[in-house]
């Protein structure tokens, strides 16, 4: 067996047993057997139709966090003072992941905005 043919069975092995967090299963497990009306009706659907629903989630899940990110921009774009900060934080970062990093930035002030907002300091 070569190499490569190893690394990849000791990878498929790892990833099997890290994939069930028996915490969780349990949970899960129970959550089953206290919903089988639900059980029955996910198990009764097609692969097609269970990979479209899961797509269903990330896909709003994705479209929430693209919302949010507009928003940030947008209250960012409203304080010039904020955005000076952000983009000075950010200056080194390079051109093809600044957007990424100013959101990112972004949301940590509004965080700390927020923060001091509820502590009586003004917003």
């Amino acid at each position: 067996m070569s190499l490569k043919q190893a690394i990849a069975e000791k990878k498929a092995r790892e990833s099997a047993e890290q994939r069930i967090n028996p915490e969780v299963d349990a949970k899960l497990t129970k959550y089953i057997s206290d919903n089988p009306k639900l059980y029955t009706y996910y198990n009764e659907l097609s692969k097609e139709q269970l990979i479209r629903k899961l797509m269903l989630g990330k896909m709003q899940r994705n479209d929430y966090t693209q919302q949010r990110d507009q928003e940030i921009v947008k209250w960012v774009e409203q304080n010039p003072d904020i955005k000076a900060k952000i983009e000075e934080r950010i200056k080194n970062v390079p051109a093809e992941n600044r957007q990424r990093a100013f959101v990112r930035v972004a949301k940590d002030e509004a965080m700390r905005q927020t923060m001091r907002g509820g502590q009586g300091v003004g917003v």
